[in-house]
C-alpha cells in the first residue's frame, strides 16, 4: 500500500463521514481455510495450506436506512491507467460484497470511456478534486478537523492504526485472522456466535492495560454491533412480535436450520437420559450466553436511532486507543451522545461477560465512553515493553 493510495483512502473516508457513514479501511476478502492446494510456483512439488486472497476493499462505509444496513465501497488508486477495466472490477466487488453503492476514486484523471462505462454499471467515478467539492455538499456537525476525530483523516495516524495489530502475541493470531478475514467470509448469521468463540479462546492473552489490546476489543465491539444490526433487520422482517423466536432462527440460518438443531438436541438428550452419554454433556444447541444475547438484541432493537452514533463513537475510540492517546467525552463534541455511548457500552459489556475477558476492558471502555475513572491506574496508558 503506497502512501499516496492511503491519502485517497482517508480523503474518501472523510467524505463518507460527512455523508453520515461509519467507515473501515482495507477490508480483506479471501477464500476459506481448507486442505492444501498446489501453489502456482516454479516448484510444483510445494503445496500451501494458505487461503487464497480474493481482493480487498479500500474503504467500506456503513450507514443505516431504517433498520437496514446500507453499505458503500470505495476503490482508491493514484494511477490513471486501466481505469476502464477497473470499473468492471469495482462493479464485481460491489456485487460480491452486496454493497448498495460503489465508488472509484482516482487522483486526477478518469477517462471519458471509464465514466461512460461506470454510469452504465452504477459506479460513481471521482477524482480527488471531486471529493473536495462533494464535501461542500455535505455539511457536518461533527468537528472533523479537531482532535480526536481528525486522527481518522490523517495519513500518518491511519497508517499507525492499520499496523497496530501486527506484531502482537502469536497466540492472538486466530482472533486477528478472524477479525481481518473470517468475519467477512462467514455467512453473516454465524458471526454472532463465531466472534464470541474466537474472542473467548484468546481472552487469557488480552490485557486491558495494553492500548492495542483495548483497541482490538473496541474494534471487535464495532464488528459485533454491525452483526447485531444484520440480526435485527432479519428479526424485524420475520418475527417482530416474537424476537426470541426470530433470534433463534437467525442463529442457525433459518427455520430449517433451527429445526435440525432442535431435533439433534432431542436425540442427544434421549441418549443422555438412557445413559449412553455422560450426564454433564450439554445438549442445548443455544449458547450458554443466549439469554444475555437476547436481552442485548432487544435493547438495540428498541433504539435503532442510536446504532449509527454508537458505531461512529466506537470507530473514533478504536483509533484514539490504537494511537495510545487519551480522550474525554467532552473532547468528542457533538459526536458524543449518552444513549449511543450506553449502547456501545452494553455491547462491550456483553462480550466481556460472554467470553470471560478481564473486567478491566469494561472499566476502561466506560472511562472512554463516560469519563469514569479507572481505579488504581494512571490516566495515560503506555504500551508495555
Amino acid at each position: 500500500m503506497s502512501e499516496k493510495d492511503l491519502g485517497l483512502k482517508v480523503a474518501s473516508r472523510r467524505l463518507l463521514w460527512r455523508m453520515g457513514y461509519t467507515t473501515r479501511l482495507d477490508v480483506q476478502l479471501r477464500g476459506a481455510w481448507g486442505p492444501a492446494q498446489p501453489e502456482a510456483t516454479k516448484d510444483r512439488s510445494r503445496r500451501s495450506s494458505q487461503p487464497e486472497s480474493f481482493t480487498d476493499l479500500d474503504v467500506l462505509g456503513i450507514n443505516l436506512a431504517g433498520a437496514r444496513l446500507h453499505s458503500a465501497i470505495v476503490d482508491c488508486k493514484t494511477t490513471a491507467g486501466g481505469s476502464t477495466g477497473r470499473v468492471f472490477w469495482v462493479r464485481g466487488v460491489g456485487d460480491f460484497f452486496d454493497a448498495d453503492d460503489a465508488y472509484m476514486v482516482r487522483e486526477s484523471v478518469v477517462t471519458d470511456a471509464a465514466r461512460q462505462l461506470a454510469t452504465r454499471l452504477g459506479v460513481t467515478t471521482l477524482t480527488s478534486a471531486d471529493l473536495s467539492r462533494l464535501e461542500d455538499f455535505h455539511p457536518c456537525e461533527v468537528p472533523l478537523d479537531a482532535t480526536p476525530m481528525s486522527y481518522l483523516f490523517d495519513v500518518s495516524s491511519a497508517a499507525t492504526v492499520l499496523a497496530a495489530f501486527t506484531g502482537l502475541d502469536k497466540k492472538l493470531k486466530p482472533l486477528l485472522d478472524y477479525r481481518e478475514f473470517g468475519y467477512w467470509l462467514y455467512d453473516e448469521y454465524r458471526n454472532l456466535m463465531q466472534l464470541v468463540e474466537h474472542l473467548r479462546e484468546c481472552a487469557d492473552q488480552l490485557d486491558p492495560r495494553n492500548p492495542r489490546h483495548l483497541a482490538l476489543v473496541l474494534d471487535l465491539t464495532w464488528l459485533y454491533l454491525v452483526s447485531l444490526c444484520h440480526a435485527i433487520h432479519n428479526i424485524r422482517a420475520a418475527h417482530v412480535s416474537d424476537p426470541d423466536r426470530g433470534l433463534r432462527e437467525y442463529l442457525f440460518g433459518g427455520v430449517v436450520g433451527l429445526r435440525e438443531k432442535e431435533q439433534l438436541s432431542g436425540l442427544l438428550a434421549s441418549l443422555r437420559d438412557g445413559g449412553a452419554l455422560p450426564t454433564e454433556v450439554r445438549v442445548d444447541p443455544l449458547p450458554t450466553y443466549y439469554s444475555k444475547l437476547r436481552e442485548l438484541v432487544t435493547r438495540v432493537m428498541r433504539r435503532p436511532d442510536r446504532v449509527l452514533p454508537a458505531l461512529r463513537l466506537l470507530e473514533v475510540l478504536t483509533t484514539v486507543t490504537a494511537l495510545a492517546q487519551r480522550v474525554e467525552p467532552a473532547d468528542l463534541g457533538s459526536l458524543h451522545d449518552d444513549l449511543a455511548a450506553k449502547q456501545a457500552a452494553d455491547v462491550l459489556q456483553f462480550l466481556v461477560g460472554a467470553t470471560g475477558l478481564n473486567d478491566g476492558f469494561r472499566t476502561r471502555a466506560r472511562s472512554l465512553l463516560f469519563g469514569e475513572p479507572v481505579p488504581g491506574t494512571p490516566e495515560q496508558m503506555t504500551i508495555p515493553t
